[in-house]
């Protein structure tokens, strides 16, 4: 492929192709194993000598720039979602059951066309930079981020940066700000312990549910009481089940939920006070308990200076009305965020809504990007890249925190 002698309408036609072949083809966490590859032959087609990852379908390759000089690094993720898909499109799933519903056939592609635009830059390129396809993005709690931390791939890279597609605004709009963007994510399992007896002698058991009815009315005193007003944390518990007949006391209560949380203070300290309320019912109802918490995905808190170069990178690329003023972060999770802590960077929101159409949100089974975010989000990622490595060759700090 030489992509020094493609028009511009044919370095789009292929990246859309790529990006339907892509769509056609998902695989789940840990099975991405077409995927990643197809990735892996496009790499090696385009020069770039790609290495795989060590246990996993993780793609890294290192393109270098016509000047020495800092490297950072540009990461999409590549898995699917057990959802059947209802888009109806010529190009719709081929996988039963499994579906690109959350856009990582487009967050691949796009940096699929990144990096041939920026094959076409090297002269500007002051540095090199290092392209992640990351496995594994949707298995929380784990997250593919680790396996690609771990297999070195990050070693040397001075700043990361990385977008989700974002359906509720339009293409041609992006969104970034400096701090929390999306929520540390965790999960919670709690067994209540009680004693099973006869209905009519409730004073000889221990009600697992009743407790378990307490527990929930104290759990949701901690995001009002126990975590301040100016905080955001979500505690939600999406499954219970307990009780084995209707005239039996129940004896066994399990309850399963998940936590958000946008900064790691009260994400450490909303395990110690679930802990309590748990030791408080030990004592006053005659419980037992077992607690289980699992730290999943950190906040994603973007770097002050990554995430001004990234908004003046819109503004350049894309002119100033394309960046979203004042954006609010949300309670979804990345596994980026991961990346953040060990390397300075930013995360940005990439509109992908189409003008007078419904939007079906991520995880939808109609989700249905649009295509020309490829075009926008490659632009725009190319740019941020030659920014990035110029300012920090030129000295910037990329760490500062003011």
């Amino acid at each position: 492929m030489d992509v020094q002698k493609m028009t511009e309408e044919e370095l789009q036609a292929q990246c859309v192709a790529w990006r339907r072949w892509f769509h056609e083809h998902p695989e789940v966490s840990t099975k991405e194993a077409q995927t990643s590859q197809k990735v892996f032959d496009i790499l090696t087609e385009l020069g770039l000598n790609p290495v795989r990852g060590k246990g996993h379908y993780g793609v890294a390759a290192t393109l270098q720039g016509a000047q020495p000089g800092p490297m950072v690094a540009l990461r999409a993720d590549m898995d699917a979602l057990s959802v059947t898909e209802a888009t109806g499109l010529p190009y719709a799933s081929q996988n039963p059951g499994v579906m690109h519903a959350c856009g990582h056939d487009m967050h691949i592609t796009t940096l699929l066309e990144t990096i041939l635009r920026l094959l076409r830059r090297k002269d500007e390129l002051a540095g090199s930079v290092r392209v992640l396809f990351q496995p594994s993005e949707e298995m929380s709690p784990t997250g593919g981020a680790r396996y690609m931390m771990q297999d070195g791939f990050l070693d040397g890279v001075q700043g990361v940066f990385g977008l989700h597609m974002w359906p509720t605004f339009l293409c041609g709009q992006v969104g970034v700000k400096a701090g929390a963007l999306m929520a540390g994510s965790d999960r919670i399992k709690v067994i209540i312990k009680g004693k099973t007896s006869h209905a009519g002698h409730p004073q000889e058991g221990v009600d697992a549910i009743m407790a378990a009815a307490d527990f929930l009315q104290q759990v949701s005193h901690i995001v009002s009481r126990r975590i301040s007003p100016l905080a955001t944390a979500t505690i939600n518990f999406g499954t219970i089940q307990g009780g084995s007949r209707y005239n039996v006391v129940p004896g066994e209560v399990t309850l399963e939920g998940t936590i958000r949380t946008l900064d790691e203070d009260n994400r450490k300290k909303i395990p110690e006070f679930i802990k309590g309320i748990l030791e408080g019912l030990k004592l006053s109802a005659g419980i037992d308990y077992d607690f289980q918490y699992f730290y999943g995905y950190p906040v994603l808190d973007n770097w002050p200076v990554p995430a001004q170069l990234a908004a003046e990178t819109v503004r350049q690329v894309l002119g100033d009305e394309a960046l979203v003023p004042g954006i609010s972060p949300d309670l979804t999770a990345e596994d980026f965020g991961f990346y953040l802590q060990k390397v300075p960077g930013a995360f940005l929101w990439l509109g992908c809504g189409i003008k007078d159409q419904p939007v079906h949100g991520l995880h939808n089974a109609k989700f249905c990007p649009d295509e020309q975010a490829l075009v926008v989000g490659s632009r725009l990622m190319s740019q941020l890249a030659i920014n990035a490595l110029q300012q920090l060759k030129a000295g910037k700090d990329f760490s500062a925190r003011t």
